[in-house]
């Protein structure tokens, strides 16, 4: 059996490492996080100003988000590998620094497809690091303490991608969108630095580490890659030969997932530990995870470019109109937390994605007049439900598997929330596309694009309550709540599914 290399080193009868303060791991883990995390949204404010810049459609700027998250997708199963294989805090702090040297890229990057380029290498960076974190994050605070510990770490989950378009559209309206991604330098530095310091050194390594799962990373990037063509090539003009190389990539990609499938469940190291779904918390976790991000993320995406479209609002004014969302999130997760960790996740996560709901549905009734003082109740709305999500969802997905599975665990509930992230944005963004049959100087342009954005609104909250109602098959109020996380002397037992480091 080989040692879980995203846990770190500990004694028998210590559930808590020695070392490093918990909260001085946390500080340092949510620096990085929030680097990485912040790069999702931060350039949302600047695609309406990517659009007009390289004369593109939505559906071909959206890839600089998309591809963005789809990378993170990718990268982030082969964290626990690589963390095995060279020690979990060297990876962790190589792939802050990449991701900085990445970032000076993409602020380089002279056209459209360098730009999307550069934007991939951050996300395999990011990618890298942001399971490495969590997992670290899990195994360092004791039971009773993690719902609060993930609660505050999740401010920095929700605080991040909301304030990123108002950084953005800073920058933008100043004439320096460069610095958009500029920014991570000094950002990055801070967390190589602090990481350095406090997070824990790696236990000694045994000789037996697991193989990277080449062809499981090709099938990966091949059935995922070929999802996300496939909603791009949609958005493309109706009656262009885009719509058949649609269909084609939707097929390959969904061949290439099912080999994935065959090919992960039958291997003894596999690159993506499928088994973890028989797991009734993270199977329903994991689910709520990938098409929460529709409702979470895609709100975010659509919020700046309807501002800016219908409205011609400026890219800070876009940005600064999110703060509502940011500021009930980061209250809404800390409490959410709390909540978890007395009755359950059931309620917090059922109650939250109801809250999203009804923002999405007061957003969706505002699409034609998208006016930045009308928005506030709304977004306060979906600000409160929407902050109550990932601090709960996480933890939530991890207390039912065995300690030794929680790195694999982590690399694959991430690795499916940012492909979900790559999805959820050309999907919608394919909405947009569609919906607007004329140019952007017709006087019809503004009025077919609100109503995109209403179908779009409308997907979102179908997602959104579709979630609320997965919440209740998990554990929690009103039936007794316990918490099932496996100690470390249970890792083992014939009874938990077999994971890569119990082969």
């Amino acid at each position: 059996m080989t040692r879980d290399p995203l846990a770190p080193a500990a004694t028998a009868s210590a559930d808590v490492p020695r070392g490093p303060s918990p909260w001085a791991t946390l500080l340092a883990v949510s620096v990085g996080s929030f680097m990485t995390i912040l790069d999702v949204t931060v350039v949302n404010v600047a695609i309406h100003s990517l659009q007009q810049e390289y004369d593109a459609s939505t559906s071909d700027v959206q890839w600089v988000v998309s591809g963005y998250a789809l990378a993170l997708g990718i990268a982030t199963p082969l964290a626990g590998a690589l963390g095995e294989r060279f020690g979990m805090k060297r990876v962790y702090l190589l792939s802050l620094a990449s991701f900085a040297a990445a970032s000076l890229l993409c602020g380089l990057a002279p056209t459209l497809p360098l730009l999307i380029a550069a934007r991939a290498l951050q996300g395999l960076a990011g990618g890298f690091a942001l399971p490495l974190g969590s997992a670290r994050l899990f195994t360092t605070f004791p039971e009773d303490k993690r719902g609060l510990a993930f609660g505050v770490f999740g401010v920095v989950l929700v605080f991040a991608p909301t304030i990123g378009p108002l950084v953005g559209g800073a920058f933008v309206d100043a004439g320096l969108r460069s610095w958009i991604f500029f920014v991570n330098v000094p950002i990055g530095a801070l967390g190589v630095f602090l990481g350095s310091r406090f997070i824990g050194a790696d236990g000694p390594r045994t000789g037996d580490t697991r193989r990277i799962d080449l062809p499981g990373v090709a099938l990966v990037c091949v059935g995922f890659g070929g999802l996300l063509l496939g909603a791009s090539l949609l958005g493309s003009p109706t009656g262009s030969s885009a719509g058949v190389q649609a269909w084609v990539a939707f097929a390959v990609g969904a061949v290439a997932l099912l080999v994935l499938v065959t090919v992960q469940l039958r291997s003894a190291h596999p690159l993506l530990d499928l088994r973890l779904y028989r797991v009734r918390t993270y199977a329903i976790g994991s689910t709520i995870n990938a098409l929460g991000q529709i409702p979470f993320f895609g709100t975010q995406f659509l919020l700046p470019l309807s501002m800016q479209v219908v409205l011609d609002v400026d890219a800070f004014d876009a940005g600064l109109a999110l703060l509502p969302l940011a500021l009930a999130s980061g209250v809404s997760g800390v409490l959410a937390g709390q909540a978890r960790d007395r009755w359950g996740p059931k309620v917090p996560l059922a109650v939250g994605f109801l809250l999203l709901a009804g923002g999405i549905v007061l957003l969706r009734d505002r699409a034609a007049n998208p006016d930045p003082q009308s928005l506030i109740g709304p977004l306060l709305l979906a600000g409160a439900g929407a902050g109550a999500i990932p601090p709960t969802i996480q933890v939530t997905a991890l207390g039912d598997i065995p300690r030794a599975a929680v790195g694999g665990g982590t690399a694959l509930l991430q690795a499916t929330q940012r492909v979900s992230q790559a999805l959820g944005v050309a999907v919608l963004a394919t909405i947009l596309a569609r919906s607007v049959t004329v140019s952007t100087g017709d006087h019809a342009y503004r009025a077919q694009y609100a109503s995109g954005l209403s179908t779009a609104y409308s997907l979102a909250l179908y997602a959104a309550l579709v979630c609320a109602a997965l919440a209740l098959f998990l554990p929690g109020w009103p039936a007794a709540h316990e918490e099932a996380i496996p100690k470390r002397s249970d890792a083992g037992k014939a009874s938990e599914p077999r994971t890569p480091s119990d082969s």
